[in-house]
């Protein structure tokens, strides 16, 4: 058995697509029947598209956060007077 070339598509009625989204990391899923959504895991990705015609509202169910959030890492910045003097103080770059 011959992969396809990189650039040939399958197609049919049957066929499930899963498109990485340039510069993020999230997926597309696009099931047979029409349906898509997006999502970060591709494991919930493919679990979704596979669940077909039964497809969980509002697509794959993301990570659960924890009711508290620990704190922010040291080096992160969170007082909004200090981002916005940084903001204040960018130069615009010439077009």
């Amino acid at each position: 058995m011959s992969l396809p070339p990189p650039r040939q598509v399958l197609e049919g009625e049957r066929v499930l697509r899963v498109n990485w989204l340039p510069g993020s990391d999230r997926l597309r899923g696009r099931c047979h029947c029409g349906a898509e959504t997006e999502a970060e895991d591709p494991v919930q990705m493919w679990e979704w598209l596979l669940a077909h015609p039964d497809h969980p509202a509002g697509g794959p169910g993301g990570p659960v956060l924890p009711a508290d959030l620990p704190p922010p890492p040291a080096h992160v910045v969170t007082d909004p007077a200090v981002l916005r003097a940084r903001e204040r103080s960018r130069t615009p770059v010439p077009a």
